[in-house]
């Protein structure tokens, strides 16, 4: 038994064979491509509910820095405008400085007296 099969036949059934294959390979993509789909959108809405608490949050933060603005240059008028407390200002500078020039002398003495006491401590040795 012989069976023959001209080439335009063989063609014919290569492509649908082909076109068989493609649908198959389309239709396992389009289920990968749902998958993703489906996560995408998940995400999504994670990310909606959180810039909606962002800008909520954002709002918050804008009223509470307007807020204390104001109030830091209510306060720096008022003290600008009393004299007294620039004074105040100035001796509590200037005492703070006498303080640490003192601090500084103490120090000075007392490294010297360490040095003195550590080079006698050697001669004895």
């Amino acid at each position: 038994m012989d069976v023959t099969i001209d080439i335009k036949t063989f063609f014919i059934v290569l492509v649908l064979i082909a076109l068989v294959i493609l649908i198959v390979y389309g239709i396992l993509l389009l289920r990968k491509l749902l998958v993703t789909i489906e996560r995408t959108n998940k995400v999504l809405s994670d990310v909606e509910i959180i810039s909606e608490l962002a800008a909520s949050r954002s709002e918050d933060l804008d009223g509470i820095v307007d807020n204390v603005s104001t109030a830091a240059s209510e306060l720096s008028g008022a003290m600008a405008g009393s004299a007294f407390i620039g004074t105040v200002s100035s001796v509590a500078k200037t005492a703070a400085s006498l303080k640490g020039m003192i601090r500084s002398d103490d120090d000075t003495e007392v490294r010297a007296a360490k040095k003195r006491e550590k080079k006698a401590a050697r001669t004895r040795k």
